[in-house]
C-alpha cells in the first residue's frame, strides 16, 4: 500500500516553526548553562537594555513581542540574579524603567560574543547570498502573519 504524502510539509509555518524549534534549543543549550541559567527570553531583554538602557515595560514587551505578564517575570527573574533593576520613571510614578547592572551588562556583552559564535556555526555551508534570502523571506513571512493577525482581529478573513 501507497503511503500518502503529508500535506503538511508543504506549508510555510510548519518548516519555520520545526526550525524555530531547533534553533531555540540550541540557543539554549548554548547560552544557559554556562550564563546564569539565563533563557533566551530574559537574554533577548539583556541584550535590548545593553543598547537602551531605562526603557518602560511596555517597550521591552514591544520589542522582544511578549506581554506584560511575561516581561514581568523575567524582569523579576533578572532581578532576583541581580542582572536588572526597576526604577520609578521620573515623569510617570505609575510607570517602572528597567535598567541592566554592572553585572546584567557584563553578561549581556559576553553571551553576545556566545551568540555570534552560535550564528556562524549555524550558518556555516551556507553562501552569504542565500543568508541574506532568508532574511528577506523571513521578514515578509512575519509581516504576512502579522496581517493576518490584524485581519482576524478586526473580524476580517
Amino acid at each position: 500500500m501507497k503511503e500518502k504524502e503529508n500535506p503538511v510539509k508543504k506549508f510555510a509555518g510548519h518548516h519555520v516553526g520545526i526550525t524555530a524549534n531547533l534553533l531555540r534549543t540550541a540557543f539554549a543549550a548554548r547560552i544557559s548553562r554556562e550564563n546564569d541559567n539565563t533563557s533566551p527570553e530574559q537574554f533577548a531583554v539583556l541584550v535590548l537594555l545593553s543598547m537602551s538602557d531605562g526603557l518602560s515595560q511596555n517597550a521591552v514587551a514591544e520589542y522582544v513581542l511578549k506581554d506584560d505578564a511575561t516581561i514581568t517575570r523575567i524582569l523579576d527573574s533578572l532581578e532576583k540574579k541581580k542582572l536588572a533593576v526597576r526604577k520609578r520613571a521620573p515623569h510617570d510614578r505609575r510607570s517602572n524603567l528597567a535598567y541592566l547592572t554592572p553585572k546584567g551588562r557584563d553578561l549581556a556583552e559576553k553571551m553576545l560574543v556566545e551568540v555570534s559564535e552560535l550564528n556562524v556555526s549555524l550558518l556555516q555551508g551556507i553562501d552569504s547570498e542565500k543568508v541574506k534570502v532568508i532574511f528577506e523571506v523571513l521578514e515578509k513571512l512575519r509581516e504576512n502573519a502579522a496581517k493576518v493577525i490584524e485581519s482576524s482581529q478586526r473580524g476580517g478573513t
